[in-house]
Parts: structure tokens; sequence; C-alpha cells
């Protein structure tokens, strides 16, 4: 009895875990957003990056003007999602696996700080309404990008991810639909 137990668990946790994430990053996975008359996708695509030993999945953010952005994320252990910045093959914190009410941490590069203002949140779109949101503030500290806002509040939702961003209280970006392989 102890051995099935023990197996149900060995197999079970994985399990827990994953769908305990903010931010799930699965190949394949797409999740598609509204920014004003707007549009943008991020979709985690084919391909790695290995810096220092460690691999970073590659997302492709696709805007409908047509640019298009790279990133490379990586996942630890305890359910925390790296941004590496790729110019100095630093990297920063994106989403912490276990998030409480006053964490905080700044970028690599010193120009953006993070912290965790709210863990039951409610984020309201034109579409639906998500609950039990993780807020995460991020303040630009050093004004260097003066076409940036100095300020956003980003929603996310366990198994879904990034769901939004509001400014100033209003809506700037939603989620309109998700596919997560």
């Amino acid at each position: 009895m102890k051995k099935v137990s023990g197996l149900i668990l060995f197999f079970l946790i994985p399990v827990m875990l994953t769908a305990q994430t903010y931010s799930p990053k699965t190949l394949g996975s797409k999740w598609s957003f509204k920014m004003g008359s707007s549009s943008f996708t991020d979709e985690i695509v084919e391909g790695k990056l290995t810096i220092d030993g460690m691999d970073y999945f590659k997302s492709l953010r696709t805007y409908s003007w047509g640019d298009k952005d790279l990133s490379y994320f990586r996942i630890d252990n305890n359910g925390t999602v790296f941004y590496l910045d790729t110019k100095s093959k630093l990297e920063s914190i994106d989403v912490p696996g276990q998030p409480k009410v006053g964490d905080s941490w700044t970028s690599t590069d010193n120009a953006w700080e993070y912290t965790v203002t709210d863990i039951a949140a409610s984020f309201k779109t034109p579409i639906q309404t998500f609950k039990d949101c993780l807020i995460i503030k991020a303040e630009q500290t050093d004004r260097r990008d003066s076409e940036k806002l100095q300020t956003y509040f980003n929603y996310y939702v366990k198994d879904i991810g990034y769901i939004g961003s509001k400014v100033d209280g209003g809506l700037m970006a939603y989620i309109e639909k998700w596919n997560l392989k």
C-alpha cells in the first residue's frame, strides 16, 4: 500500500505544481490580446537558447501593425518565471512562483521595480471577469523609456498566465482568447 501511495504522490506532485503556475509556458501555447484599437499575440515557439547551462524557451510577440519581438524565459523548480535580457545575458524575475503581497524586485538593468500588490483581485474585461488574480505593479525607476508609461498594473491568473494590464485605473490591454498546450 505504501508503494502505491508513493507512486500516486510521485505522479501527482508534478501535476499539482504545473496546475498552480501563474505563467504557464508550454510549446505551442498562444494568447491573444486587445490593446485599444490594436492587438498582439504571444506564442511559445520552437527552439531554445542555452546560457550558462540554463535553457530558455522562446516567446514570440506579434503586433497587429506587423512588428515582432522575441523573448526568452525559463521556469525554476519553484515555478518562478525568469526573463532573460539577451544583451546583458542576465535574468530578471518575470513572475514569482509563490508570490506574497509585498514581494518586490528590480529588473537586472535597474530600469523597473516590481511589487506584488494583490493575490486575490478581480480583472474585468469586455469579454469576462477573472477572479483570484495576481497583480504585479511595474514602475519605471529611471525614466529612460520616455515613450513608455511610468506605472503598469499587470494581472495574472493561475493556469492562464498574463491576462492584461491597467494604467491609471483604466484597461490598457486584455486577453481575448488563449489556447494552452
